[in-house]
């Protein structure tokens, strides 16, 4: 990357000129930094969240609660507040949503019973809803359409740290210095992060024109369901969809009496690794020869994983064939995420990044949860082979839908 980001196309307002900006690159590692932390601390809580709801007394179904409610608040969050990043700007909502997470993170300290947990996780939801598509909306405005797989890249790879470390860390650093205590190291973490991302320059100056519900709910629908859409969201969906699978169903297949999680831990980073590995060229790759084609290949490769899965020819499974599986999903995800959404960020003026992005958001986490529920039930109903087909099917089936809509989409 050169040492400034230049020539930075902005849509003001609808109807207004154009300008561009300068950006430093100590902003855009600000901006990547602010990124990282909106997804830090919920995969920092990831391992660790489910016993300690239990230890605050919840039994196994409110705890099953308690660690689902942050998707059911994360999804509408994101859709809804995407909306308020585009009326409202950048800045102040990556602000005020990393300082919400901060507050959940406090929260999470303080908590001396489930329902007050519960409240905490509900508020993260919220927290995500803002930080999320508010990072995203602004890394876009400060990437030109010509370089916007590599800047979506450098976005993804900000994220896929912060799986890689989240989950390495919660687990690890909640043992030796305890919980509480972790979370209440995040929570400074994310407050002096707040208070930092208000150094960020202005580069997106929200229209300030004033929409009725009915023209607001028309504008919503015109961003998200534009046909130009449809390859980057689906392809998101197909690529989490899988990733529940993965998460849900295939870890118990490859660990049926939880006795190997450090096996687990290790597999699943190979395919983190793999995926930062190739997210950067995946971006230049894509503004080379266009999204859709770098998507197909991802989907194909995610497909290829699954099929790999369903090769195991002895009971246990062993190693080698989830971490060659694994080499091949991170090799996709390494590619359809930078591919999809610097489609998103070209597709869509400065003045609709907030939806559009808040979508995409929304539906990476509406992925896992729709795959881990499903998969889990077909593999109680049916069997490991019927489950594992599902990750093949499914990203086949959108990939047959790119190839039509290619045809059909004068520009990629």
């Amino acid at each position: 990357m050169r040492k400034q980001i230049s020539h930075t196309s902005l849509d003001v307002t609808e109807g207004k000129s154009q300008k561009n900006l300068t950006i430093g690159r100590k902003y855009i590692f600000l901006a990547l930094a602010l990124s990282f932390m909106v997804n830090f601390d919920s995969n920092a809580v990831i391992p660790i969240i489910a016993t300690y709801s239990i230890n605050l007394g919840a039994s196994i179904l409110f705890m099953g609660f308690i660690v689902g409610i942050y998707s059911m608040v994360h999804i509408p969050s994101n859709l809804i507040f995407g909306r308020l990043v585009d009326k409202f700007g950048r800045k102040r909502l990556i602000a005020f949503g990393v300082f919400l997470d901060g507050v959940s993170m406090l929260l999470y300290a303080v908590a001396q019973d489930p329902l007050f947990l519960l409240f905490g996780r509900i508020v993260h939801g919220i927290g995500g809803g803002f930080g999320g598509p508010a990072t995203m909306s602004y890394i876009s405005d400060a990437t030109s359409k010509r370089r916007s797989g590599r800047g979506m890249a450098l976005y993804g790879i900000s994220i896929g740290f912060s799986n890689l470390i989240g989950f390495m860390l919660g687990g690890l650093v909640s043992q030796l210095i305890g919980t509480n205590n972790l979370f209440f190291i995040i929570a400074i973490i994310l407050f002096v992060m707040s208070f930092t991302s208000l150094l960020l320059p202005s580069i997106y100056q929200p229209s300030k024109e004033k929409l009725n519900l009915r023209k607001e709910i028309k504008q919503f629908r015109k961003i998200i369901f534009r046909k130009s859409m449809i390859s980057p969201y689906f392809s998101m969906v197909a690529m989490m969809f899988n990733m529940g699978i993965v998460t849900a169903a295939y870890t118990v297949m490859y660990d049926p009496l939880g006795e190997k999680s450090a096996e687990i831990g290790m597999i699943l980073s190979i395919m983190v690794i793999f995926s930062i590995l190739v997210h950067y060229p995946a971006g230049i790759l894509s503004d080379k020869i266009g999204y859709t084609k770098v998507m197909l290949i991802g989907l194909l490769l995610i497909a290829s994983a699954f099929g790999v899965f369903m090769i195991s020819p002895e009971d246990p499974i062993p190693m080698y064939v989830p971490m060659i599986g694994m080499v091949f999903l991170g090799l996709g995800h390494g590619l359809i995420f930078p591919s999809s959404a610097g489609a998103v960020k070209e597709k869509t003026k400065g003045s609709e990044s907030g939806v559009a992005t808040g979508t995409f958001y929304a539906l990476i986490v509406a992925g896992v949860a729709i795959g881990a529920p499903i998969s889990t039930h077909v593999y109680e109903v049916y069997n490991a082979q019927s489950t594992l087909a599902l990750g093949i099917i499914v990203p086949l089936i959108v990939a047959i839908v790119l190839v039509v809509l290619f045809k059909y989409l004068k520009k990629d």
